[in-house]
């Protein structure tokens, strides 16, 4: 390290060097990179486990081992909403800001808008999007017309960061 300008001990007599601007490290941070990964998830229940398994891979490959409780559980809503709900493949896009931002986008070959419905305490079924409004930070879909897809359809979408999850109950 080259030495900076010295500095003169207040006590007197020791003259400390100082290190030159440009040879101070930067600070260290426990950011990750941006990344993108897109999976297509054929119109079979099973998919969804295998899309959930990966999607946990990812995250962990990349250190973000944090989210990938909330990630596997609302991206396993979103595309049991579209397995159950439409007859054709799905898609899962999942995308990692440099906001630190988890986004997660399934497509599906509806272009119905989603909706939240009233169920029963002890139904064992429609409780996707009411899960998305508790645990994703923010969610919501958008309508795909026909032209940007084969036919039209729609994509549903959440994000979640790295904060505390919601409080249970």
């Amino acid at each position: 390290m080259t030495p900076g300008p010295s500095h003169q001990n207040p006590a007197g007599g020791v003259v400390l060097p100082l290190p030159a601007i440009d040879t101070v490290p930067p600070a260290t941070t426990n950011a990750i990179e941006p990344f993108e990964y897109i999976l297509h998830v054929p119109h079979d229940p099973r998919a969804v486990r295998v899309a959930r398994t990966t999607l946990r891979a990812a995250l962990t490959a990349h250190g973000l081992d944090e989210l990938t409780g909330r990630a596997e559980l609302l991206a396993g809503e979103m595309l049991t909403n579209a397995i159950v709900h439409t007859t054709g493949d799905a898609e899962l896009r999942v995308r990692w800001s440099e906001w630190e931002v988890l986004r997660m986008t399934v497509w599906d070959s509806c272009p119905q808008p989603p909706g939240v419905r009233n169920t029963h305490p002890y139904s064992d079924s429609g409780r996707g999007l009411a899960l998305l409004q508790l645990l994703a930070d923010r969610w919501n879909y958008f309508s795909l017309p026909r032209g940007l897809t084969t036919t039209e359809s729609k994509a549903v979408w959440c994000e979640i960061t790295r904060k505390a999850p919601p409080a249970w109950g």
